[in-house]
C-alpha cells in the first residue's frame, strides 16, 4: 500500500468545529433571509429616489450657487443618504457573509452560488444609487464636505473621505463611475468568482512517491493540510496532487489572471488625465501607506535577505537536506524532534491560554469564540482552501474558517485568524466607517496573535513544543521575508507586461521562477512554477498585491509585542488603543502616534529584522544542541 493520506480515524481524533451561523439566518431560504433581502432593495429604492430629488442642489452645488439655506438643506439631505446607504451596506454584508459561510464549506452548493450572484446585482445597484453622495465627498466643495462631517452621525466618516480626497483627481466623471460599478458584477467579479469554482471543486490524486500503492482523491483543502505533515512521504506526494491538478487548470487560471489585471489597467489608464496613476497608487492608498514606505520595508528586508535564507538552511539540515525542496516549506518538525499533531482542543487551548499570558479579556474572547460556534475548522471533501476571518455586520459578530488537520501550523493560522477577530470586536462599538482599516493593519493583529501563541510555546520547558514552534518561527521568516517578496516581485513583473500583451500560462511560470530565484536564491531545489494559479490572492476580485501587507504586519507587529513587557499590566489598554485607531489613520500616522517611529524609513524595518535574526540564532542553537545530544547518544 502507498502512503494513506485520508485516514478517517486519524481526521476523526483531530478533528475541529463546524461553526453555526443560525443565529443569523436559519438557512437561505429562511423567512429571515428573504425578509432582509427585500428590505435590501427596499432602501436602494428609497436610496435612489431621494439622489434624484438632491441631484438639482447637488449640480447647483458644483456652481457655488447654493444660498446659504439651501446648502443646509443639501447637507442634511445627504446626512440621510449616508444612513440609507449604511441601512442598506449592512444587510447586504450580512446576506452575502452568509452566503460565502455556506459556500466555503461546500463548493458545491449551487443555491449559495445563485444567492451570492444575485446579491452581487444588489451591491452593484446599491453602488451606482449612492454614486452622487460618493462623488461628493470625494471631489465637492470642502467647506460644504466639512458641514456634512460636523455632526455626530457622519463624524466617523472624516478619514476614508479626507483619505478618498487624495485620489480625487484620478476620479472618472459621474457616468462613468457609474458604469465601472453597474459592469463590475458580471464582469470583473466573474473571473474571481470563476476561480472559486476551479479551486473549490478541484481534485487531487495523491500516489506513494516511492512508487506504488493506489491513488487516493481528496479536495484541495485537504492536500494543502498535508503539506504541513512532519512526514515527508505525505508532504511530496500531496504536492505533487495540487501541483498536477493545477497544471490541469493552467489555461483558465491565466485567462483570469489576465483578465483581472487588463480591467485594472485600463482603469488606471482612463484615470491617468491628471496624473499618472500605475497599477500600485490605488493598492497603497487602499492599504493606507505611502509608497516610500513600502519600498523603505522592501528595501530593508533585501538588505538582510540572507536571515530568511539562513533559516531555511537550518531547517534543510535538520531534514537532513543540502536545501529544501518545495514541498517542505510548510513542513511540521520531523517526528524525532518531538514533532506531534494536537487534536483541536488542544490546540484551540494553547492559543486561548497564550492570549490569557497577555490579557485574561483576550483569553476570554478565544473561548467566547468557540463556545458561540463562531469557528468552522473541519476537514470536508468540498471544502474551500484557505483560512479567513470574516463577520456578520448585524450583530457585529466575527467568525473564523480554516480546514484544522493537528499540526502546529493549523494551531498557529488558528490563532492568525483569532487575531483578526479580536481586532473586530474591540472595535464593534465604533462607528461602522472607522470599522474598515486597511490590510496592513488588519495582519498586524493577525500576525501579533501568531506571535504571542509563539512566545508561549517557546517558553515552555517542554522540549519538544520549543522545537516545534522554533521550526515555525523558522518557516514563517522565510514566508514573510521570502514568499511574500517573491509574490509581490512576481505580480509587479507581471503588471508590467500585463500593461503591453497577454501573458500566457507558460509565461507566467517562468515569471514565478524568476521572482523565486531573486528571493530564495540557492536555498530551494526548484521553485513552485505553479503557485501564481494556487495562490488565491492573485485571483481575487477586491483588489491586487495582497501581500505585502502580510510583509507589514510581520514586522510591525513584532516590534510591537516587543514593548509588552515594558508596557506591563497596561499593554491590553494600549494595544486596543492601537487596534481602535486603525481605521480612522493612515499607516504612517498610527505608528508615528504610539510608537513614536518613522515608518518611510528602513531603521524602523531593521529593528524588527533583528528580533527575527535573534529568534533564528535561538533555534538555531536549541536544534545544534538536540543534535548533539543525539549523536553522543548514538557514539555510546
Amino acid at each position: 500500500m502507498g502512503v494513506v493520506l485520508d485516514s478517517q480515524a486519524d481526521l476523526a481524533r483531530l478533528a475541529g468545529p463546524a461553526w453555526d451561523n443560525s443565529s443569523e439566518y436559519p438557512s437561505l431560504t429562511s423567512p429571515q433571509f428573504l425578509a432582509d433581502e427585500a428590505k435590501i432593495i427596499e432602501l436602494i429604492e428609497t436610496l435612489e429616489k431621494r439622489m434624484e430629488d438632491l441631484a438639482p442642489s447637488l449640480a447647483a452645488a458644483k456652481e457655488r450657487r447654493l444660498s446659504t439655506d439651501d446648502e443646509n438643506r443639501l447637507v442634511t439631505g445627504l446626512r440621510e443618504i449616508s444612513r440609507l446607504n449604511e441601512e442598506a451596506a449592512v444587510l447586504l454584508g450580512n446576506l452575502t457573509t452568509f452566503c460565502s459561510c455556506e459556500r466555503s464549506v461546500d463548493a458545491s452548493d449551487q443555491e449559495a452560488t445563485k444567492k451570492e450572484s444575485f446579491l452581487a446585482t444588489l451591491r452593484s445597484r446599491l453602488g451606482q444609487a449612492r454614486m452622487p453622495w460618493s462623488m461628493f465627498l470625494a471631489t465637492g466643495d470642502a467647506s460644504l464636505v466639512e458641514s456634512y462631517l460636523d455632526d455626530d452621525r457622519t463624524r466617523g466618516e472624516r478619514f476614508r473621505a479626507m483619505h478618498a480626497r487624495e485620489l480625487s483627481d484620478t476620479l472618472l466623471s459621474e457616468p462613468e463611475e457609474r458604469l465601472l460599478t453597474a459592469m463590475n458584477a458580471s464582469g470583473h467579479r466573474a473571473w474571481s468568482d470563476l476561480y472559486d469554482a476551479i479551486s473549490g471543486n478541484l481534485k487531487c490524486e495523491t500516489l506513494d512517491p516511492n512508487g506504488g500503492g493506489d491513488a487516493t482523491v481528496m479536495g484541495l483543502a485537504q492536500a494543502n493540510g498535508y503539506l504541513r505533515s512532519s512526514d515527508e512521504n505525505e508532504r511530496k506526494a500531496a504536492w505533487l496532487a495540487i501541483e498536477a491538478a493545477w497544471q490541469g487548470q493552467k489555461e483558465p487560471c491565466a485567462a483570469i489572471l489576465n483578465a483581472l489585471a487588463g480591467w485594472r489597467l485600463e482603469v488606471a489608464r482612463r484615470r491617468s488625465r491628471a496624473r499618472e496613476v500605475d497599477f500600485l497608487t490605488y493598492p497603497t492608498h487602499e492599504d493606507s501607506i505611502r509608497r516610500e514606505t513600502l519600498e523603505a520595508m522592501m528595501t530593508a528586508i533585501r538588505s538582510k535577505i540572507d536571515i530568511p535564507r539562513r533559516a531555511l538552511g537550518t531547517l534543510a539540515q535538520a531534514l537532513g537536506k543540502d536545501k529544501l525542496d518545495p514541498w517542505d516549506l510548510l513542513s511540521g518538525a520531523p517526528a524525532e524532534l518531538g514533532s506531534k499533531l494536537r487534536p483541536f482542543p488542544e490546540g484551540f487551548d494553547i492559543v486561548a491560554k497564550a492570549f490569557a499570558d497577555i490579557d485574561p479579556e483576550m483569553g476570554e474572547f478565544a473561548t467566547m469564540m468557540l463556545r458561540n460556534g463562531w469557528i468552522e475548522a473541519r476537514v470536508l471533501p468540498s471544502k474551500q482552501q484557505g483560512a479567513y476571518c470574516t463577520g456578520f455586520g448585524k450583530s457585529r459578530s466575527p467568525r473564523v474558517f480554516q480546514t484544522y488537520m493537528g499540526s502546529i501550523s493549523d494551531i498557529k493560522t488558528l490563532a492568525h485568524e483569532l487575531g483578526h477577530a479580536f481586532h473586530g470586536w474591540v472595535m464593534r462599538d465604533m462607528a461602522r466607517s472607522e470599522q474598515r482599516y486597511p490590510s496592513t493593519l488588519a495582519e498586524t493583529a493577525s500576525v501579533f496573535a501568531e506571535t504571542a501563541v509563539a512566545d508561549a510555546l517557546w517558553r515552555q520547558d517542554d522540549e519538544g513544543s520549543r522545537l516545534a514552534i522554533g521550526w515555525q518561527m523558522a518557516e514563517s521568516a522565510g514566508t514573510f521575508l521570502l514568499n511574500i517578496p517573491a509574490r509581490f516581485e512576481f505580480e509587479r513583473s507581471f503588471y508590467e507586461l500585463r500593461s503591453r500583451r497577454f501573458v500566457p500560462a507558460d509565461e507566467l511560470c517562468k515569471l514565478t521562477e524568476r521572482a523565486w530565484a531573486e528571493w530564495y536564491g540557492d536555498s530551494l531545489s526548484r521553485p513552485d512554477s505553479m503557485f501564481w494559479a494556487s495562490k488565491l490572492h492573485f485571483s481575487m476580485v477586491e483588489r491586487s498585491f495582497y501581500n505585502y501587507p502580510y510583509s507589514f504586519g510581520y514586522l510591525f507587529s513584532l516590534g510591537l509585542y516587543a514593548r509588552r513587557e515594558a508596557a506591563g499590566t497596561g499593554f491590553l489598554r494600549a494595544y486596543k488603543e492601537i487596534l481602535r485607531d486603525t481605521g480612522r489613520m493612515t499607516a504612517e500616522d498610527l505608528i508615528g502616534k504610539h510608537l513614536g517611529e518613522d515608518i518611510t524609513k528602513p531603521e524602523f524595518w531593521l529593528k524588527s529584522l533583528g528580533i527575527v535574526e535573534r529568534k533564528i540564532d535561538d533555534f538555531a542553537e536549541l536544534l545544534a544542541a538536540v543534535r548533539e545530544r543525539a549523536g553522543a547518544s548514538q557514539g555510546s
